[in-house]
């Protein structure tokens, strides 16, 4: 044997075009690549976003907000209640220690330059210069590892290859409780956008896989391995469930039919799945890794379901409020939960909903009632949904479907309490009725990626259903501010706290929705008028339709205007406004927007074209934006 290979050195070599590809051998190398060049990515954006997570860290936030619970909370007092006179000049020293810290200004003026260019938003996409060129930096990638060294005309398979090792990187990307979100400090909404671009580039490389191989076998007779061969009708059934699901999961499916979406989403995805597996057995290292995500999502999911009574108000036939009493902890504002309400048979439906006051042991909020004690939900009446909700809470239904309440609201927002239609004798109580539901309640998810509390100006616009959010903020700020200047046993750091301008804007059709949150609004300006919380706080309503004139509630610092908001405009003024603490080396403005994704594509191109200059001079600008679309 040794004498027969020694024979065979010096022998002529073939040349390389008769040389058989080992695609079994070679392909896979790419697709391990691949994913370490993504891990990479990863991980380079992890120690970009580190300061917002070291951030969070100090101010102790990054804790809260993982599951939703119950815990006995102390009733709202007012700052100077509990203080001597001593203590009071001293919490008014305090302040001077809350805006000491200031951003660098060489900072400012880097990211006011890289805002100038990642923050433009294209126009009818919702994505931004910054999440093409990760999407971009992406798709280069896998491009130059599917045609690196491949004969792709005689052998597909390296497309094959890197259509398996996208799996993972598009699960991570696609799951609510993915570690990704932690460690990039963003909700899964957020990072959704990579999720369904990786899905259209995977249908692009199988594709060209699928394509190249049914060409080949046409061009050698062999189509009609198509009809008799396993593996072909595998490939081809797998194509045909990938095709589907890219199909099912474009926005316009989203918005008319998401449950069929999503239902269709989870059984193509496991059929798929089911099948590739058949028509390749390289499929099974590059499956195994999204069935472990998913395992791990719906274990921390269901850890953090819980089932509550909550309470149904409608205000009137549009807008209907649900109050979750035993739902004091576990969260912070601006991040949103998913609802189930169990009634007429909708069990299986669930919806997301942002929450739209701050934890009680921080709301400015009344704290001491049952009904203000936890989470606050609001539901706008625009679907089958969110209608039948609204009649529900509006209708007499029997003892085993809800229990009719009635919560009496004073004309001092401090005196709330609960009671029965028939002792409802001072005229100057209003009676709302609630109904009593079972819900579940899967979250808390998502949130702001920016603590607003380091930025010394704040700007904060909601259009519609967007006030949900930024009313959940706008609590969030006045409440640890309250708790700061308090010098509380709960008070957030005095140094992390420089917030002392807040303008809230809200865009909304009619005078008479603006009485929806106007107990909420009126409390928050009670507490914000405090002078010792050296804190304005100013409201501006923008109507588009100028009915409901008598409806107007009275509210601390309230503007009314009878116009559409031109946001860069709103943003020019409030950084030229007078009531700007520092104009020059100031400690941060920030910048929040919720509601239609065109209100915040505008609010992004506006942050955008502050510039450089202008962003130094203010102390940088901060920037989180909140889409309400599918």
């Amino acid at each position: 044997m040794l004498q027969h290979r020694d024979s065979l050195e010096g022998a002529p070599v073939a040349p390389d075009e008769f040389e058989q590809y080992d695609s079994y051998n070679i392909d896979p190398y790419y697709a391990r690549k691949f994913t370490a060049f993504w891990a990479a990515g990863v991980g380079a954006f992890v120690v970009f976003y580190s300061p917002y997570l070291w951030r969070s860290i100090k101010t102790g936030r990054v804790w809260q907000g993982w599951a939703v619970y119950e815990r006995k909370i102390r009733g709202y007092s007012h700052l100077d209640d509990n203080l001597s006179p001593e203590e009071k000049i001293s919490s008014r020293k305090a302040q001077a220690t809350m805006r000491a810290r200031r951003p660098s200004p060489t900072f400012a003026f880097l990211k006011g330059a890289l805002d100038y260019i990642v923050l433009r938003t294209l126009p009818h996409t919702g994505i931004d210069l910054g999440q093409v060129f990760a999407l971009s930096m992406y798709l280069l990638t896998l491009l130059l590892c599917v045609t690196i060294q491949a004969p792709l005309q005689s052998n597909a398979n390296r497309a094959g290859f890197l259509s398996l090792a996208q799996l993972p990187f598009i699960f991570i990307f696609g799951l609510k409780a993915s570690p990704v979100t932690f460690l990039l400090g963003r909700g899964y909404e957020k990072l959704n956008f990579i999720h369904r671009w990786a899905g259209r580039m995977l249908l692009l490389t199988a594709t060209v896989h699928g394509s190249l191989w049914i060409r080949n076998r046409i061009k050698s007779g062999q189509a009609d391995r198509f009809r008799t061969q396993n593996k072909e009708k595998e490939g081809l059934a797998a194509y045909t469930l990938l095709c589907l699901i890219v199909l099912a999961s474009l926005r316009p499916v989203r918005r008319v039919a998401y449950n069929f979406f999503f239902t269709f989403h989870v059984v193509g995805i496991a059929g798929f799945f089911i099948v590739v597996c058949y028509h390749t057995e390289h499929a099974s290292p590059w499956i195994y890794p999204p069935i472990a995500f998913y395992a791990f999502d719906l274990l921390v999911r269901v850890t953090r379901m819980r089932i509550k009574d909550a309470y149904l108000e409608a205000p009137d036939t549009e807008m209907t409020l649900i109050h979750v009493p035993d739902a004091s902890g576990g969260w912070i504002a601006g991040q949103h939960v998913k609802l189930r309400v169990f009634f007429e048979g909708r069990l299986l439906e669930s919806h997301p909903l942002s929450i739209l006051n701050a934890p009680p042991s921080i709301s400015s909020l009344k704290t001491t009632s049952l009904k203000e004690g936890g989470m606050i939900l609001a539901a706008r009446a625009a679907g089958d949904w969110s209608k039948a909700i609204n009649i529900l809470a509006r209708s007499e239904l029997p003892e085993d479907c809800g229990q009719l309440m009635t919560h009496y609201v004073d004309e001092d927002p401090d005196m709330m309490e609960l009671g029965t239609l028939s002792a409802a004798t001072d005229s100057s109580r209003v009676a709302i009725a609630e109904r009593r539901v079972s819900v579940m309640i899967d979250g808390p998810y998502g949130g702001s990626s920016i603590d607003f509390a380091s930025c010394e100006n704040v700007l904060m616009i909601a259009g519609g259903s967007g006030i949900t959010f930024t009313l959940g903020l706008l609590d969030d700020l006045v409440g640890r501010i309250r708790l700061a200047r308090s010098g509380s046993g709960n008070a957030p750091r005095q140094d992390m706290i420089n917030t002392r301008h807040i303008t809230f804007i809200w865009c909304v059709r009619s005078k008479g929705h603006i009485s929806w949150f106007s107990r909420y609004f009126q409390k928050i300006g009670q507490v914000a008028s405090d002078t010792s919380l050296d804190i304005l706080v100013r409201f501006r309503f923008y109507i588009t339709c100028p009915c409901d004139p008598a409806a107007i509630p009275n509210i601390p610092n309230m503007t009314i205007l009878e116009s559409k908001p031109d946001i860069s405009q709103c943003l020019s003024d409030f950084l030229v406004d007078d009531h700007l603490v520092s104009p020059i080396g100031g400690s941060g403005v920030g910048v929040v927007a919720s509601g239609p994704e065109r209100l915040t594509t505008d609010t992004r191109n506006a942050v955008a074209k502050i510039g450089p200059s202008l962003g130094r001079r203010v102390g940088g600008i901060e920037l989180h934006t909140e889409a309400y679309t599918l």
